[in-house]
């Protein structure tokens, strides 16, 4: 049993997939284009908000919106210390400093109070991760500070994430909402941040032709392929069915496992289902033996990752490690069934000490 299966995903809506993408190739209008545009509208239609830009992969849509609101040398970008490396190296490479907090105990999301102690007149935006699709606490910032939630896991959710200048989605096949391959999205209420984000996914052309900077910013060629784009489209009415279907399973699992098993926030699309033991390790293995794969996430907190290693850790982030060591993901698809749940939950209890 594998933790995700992008495969099933694609069975349900074979038809409608193929029969996009074959459109997309036979209209030859490969790149940007109507396509392109009636699935950003679906897409911030489904995330609630007016603007949606459609990106090449997440990690250049967190990026390109650190960008778009000028964060570059100089400027610091404050992270949690649990999430995908990604959240990190998108500040890297704007040339900005990411500032590594703490998380909260128990469901490891940003600790506001970290956040708090970490500011300095060089922070010019907090990025909360929505970690397995769960909505980081809100967080009072003082004026100019920008507030991008890496919303990379939360593509499905059915409540609103805290208010932010803008939400960034991965689409990456794993996801919740999966592409078939890489894409992201930039989702905002500001029209402005939105049309300074599309610019620098097209070298920062202007109306006119002509090419432009985007703030400090020599922007480049970043942008969701057409046939990404119609498949995005394709799959997004089956989204709901298959979050329904995720809370189940996690249900199942919290029956069986309360202790072990993370609870997630009701408006969740249960992006993973994760499980914390300080056997983690062991339970993995006995688990692998027996044909049910797990995942890490994430086996280092960002604080210690190698290529963070001129990041600004202002305080230690004991609780990030204390994750780190212990968590695993159990598997959860639309291929599973909440028998196959009851079996790994037993074998998971066998395996316990």
């Amino acid at each position: 049993m594998r933790v995700s299966n992008p495969a099933a995903v694609h069975a349900r809506t074979a038809r409608e997939v193929e029969r996009a993408v074959a459109e997309v190739l036979r209209g030859g209008w490969w790149v940007g284009g109507p396509v392109l545009q009636r699935a950003e509208e679906a897409l911030a239609a489904a995330v609630g908000t007016p603007h949606a830009v459609g990106t090449g992969s997440g990690t250049a849509a967190l990026q390109r919106t650190l960008e778009a609101l000028g964060i570059g040398p100089g400027d610091e970008v404050v992270v949690p210390a649990v999430s995908f490396v990604a959240t990190g190296t998108a500040v890297l490479r704007t040339g900005a400093r990411p500032v590594v907090v703490d998380v909260l105990p128990g469901l490891p999301l940003i600790d506001p109070t970290a956040v708090q102690a970490a500011l300095s007149p060089a922070v010019k935006a907090v990025v909360p991760v929505a970690l397995f699709g769960n909505a980081a606490p809100a967080i009072a910032l003082p004026d100019g500070i920008h507030r991008v939630c890496d919303a990379a896991q939360a593509m499905g959710r059915t409540a609103p994430l805290p208010p932010a200048m803008a939400y960034t989605y991965s689409f990456y096949p794993t996801k919740v909402l999966p592409a078939s391959g890489d894409a992201g999205l930039v989702a905002t209420h500001d029209p402005t941040l939105a049309q300074r984000v599309r610019s620098l996914g097209l070298h920062g052309r202007a109306p006119d032709g002509s090419f432009h900077k985007v703030g400090p910013t020599v922007a480049g060629n970043d942008r969701m392929d057409a046939i990404q784009a119609a498949i995005l489209q394709a799959r997004l009415p089956d989204l709901a069915p298959r979050v329904a279907h995720r809370r189940r399973l996690l249900a199942r699992y919290r029956h069986h496992l309360p202790q072990v098993v993370l609870p997630h926030d009701p408006g969740s699309n249960v992006a993973v289902v994760a499980a914390v033991h300080p056997h983690r390790d062991r339970l993995r293995a006995g688990l692998s033996e027996r044909g049910i794969h797990t995942g890490c996430y994430y086996p280092l907190p960002l604080s210690d990752e190698p290529v963070l290693a001129d990041a600004r850790v202002p305080a230690p982030t004991p609780r990030a490690h204390d994750f780190c060591t212990t968590c695993f993901a159990l598997p959860c698809h639309i291929g599973l069934t909440e028998a196959h749940v009851d079996h790994i939950c037993g074998v998971l209890l066998e395996l316990l000490p």
